[in-house]
């Protein structure tokens, strides 16, 4: 694996590393990632991955090409779309609003009906499908983010499970019952990844603006959409769609207060980041041996020890003769004589002339 590292000034003592993978692989991915997958999610892997339609694909439509590469941080996806139950959750604590319907395709009683709390909730705006995933501590999943889980990186496929036709088992859309389908009942059409119902069942709300022209200017890394738009971009085809048009890149639109029965969403969240911090070692210095001497005036007494170095000054205190000091700082040179900032053994400070001191090696 080929690692680019990018260092960052955060302060003047430490450092912060961040690893850029240019070829991302399951055995160093936590070099960079804290992976902890949460409960009912799967982990999508850092690194580049194509996104798109090829021009020579007949099935597929103009705004899903030209097929491009791109490159995504890893983050974590629902494995399901959003269930009934998991969502009157988000109501019941104030933070969702009921869907704009509670019916469904032919149930007229369909959310808040036990029967079907397992089934995908149908009839939320893009606002409403937005405010769920933050509740539960995620987000809508970008186009390109959806889109990569969908169809996986081990090359171009036409449905999420490969490039085998539609089976009964493999998703809902063969019109019977002509409604939503409990999830995880096609799981034999899951994609690489191991998401279940990407096609069939209910489309889902993302998290970009939609342009038609999107695919033919989008960046290389994390593309999230045109800055602004007037409709949210929804994907994977659902219970109602004509099989013969399945396609794993098709790319359609809605106004995001718009709402029908055959339009869902899961949630994506982001993979904690590790952070490593280096504490450089202090720069040396030069260490200095302490110096030492010892009184020795020809007094009895001692020597004064003088608040500031020169003659006439005010006196610190009395150094006795014979005992023995710590040189601070000196010779200072004044009037031809040479002074030492010194200190006692009983932790008093002053100056005194050289001529009463004798030096110690």
């Amino acid at each position: 694996m080929n690692t680019r590292k990018k260092l960052l000034n955060i302060g003047c003592d430490f450092f912060l590393i961040i690893s850029f993978l240019t070829n991302s692989a399951h055995t160093n991915i936590s070099e960079k990632y804290v992976v902890e997958v949460p409960v009912g999610m799967v982990y999508v892997e850092e690194g580049m991955s194509t996104i798109g339609a090829k021009d020579g694909d007949l099935d597929a439509k103009s705004d899903a090409k030209p097929i491009h590469e791109v490159f995504l941080k890893s983050y974590y996806m629902d494995i399901l779309e959003v269930t009934n139950e998991a969502y009157s959750d988000c109501v019941q604590a104030g933070k969702c609003d009921e869907p704009q319907e509670t019916s469904s395709a032919t149930r007229e009683n369909y959310y808040g009906n036990v029967s079907y709390n397992r089934y995908p909730v149908v009839n939320v705006t893009w606002e409403d499908a937005e405010n769920y995933c933050e509740f539960v501590g995620k987000r809508l999943p970008s186009e390109a983010e959806w889109e990569k889980a969908g169809m996986g990186t081990s090359g171009y496929r036409h449905y999420p499970w490969g490039n085998g036709s539609p089976e009964s088992y493999t998703l809902n859309i063969t019109q019977i019952p002509g409604d939503t389908e409990m999830g995880n009942t096609y799981w034999k059409g899951q994609s690489p990844y191991g998401l279940v119902d990407v096609v069939g069942n209910v489309s889902e709300w993302v998290s970009d603006w939609y342009s038609e022209s999107y695919y033919q200017e989008s960046v290389v890394e994390n593309p999230s959409g045109p800055a602004n738009g007037t409709k949210k971009v929804i994907r994977g085809d659902s219970w109602s769609s004509d099989i013969e048009k399945i396609h794993i890149t098709n790319r359609y639109a809605m106004e995001p207060d718009q709402y029908n029965n055959e339009t869902g969403f899961r949630c994506a969240m982001d993979v904690k980041e590790r952070i490593y911090y280096h504490t450089p070692e202090p720069a040396p210095t030069e260490e200095t041996e302490t110096r030492y001497a010892v009184v020795n005036s020809g007094h009895d007494g001692g020597i004064f020890l003088l608040q500031e170095p020169g003659v006439n000054k005010a006196i610190v205190c009395v150094a006795p003769q014979g005992s023995m000091l710590e040189i601070l700082e000196g010779p200072v040179e004044i009037n031809f004589s040479k002074w030492y900032h010194v200190r006692t053994s009983t932790g008093w400070v002053g100056w005194t002339i050289e001529s009463s001191l004798t030096m110690m090696k």
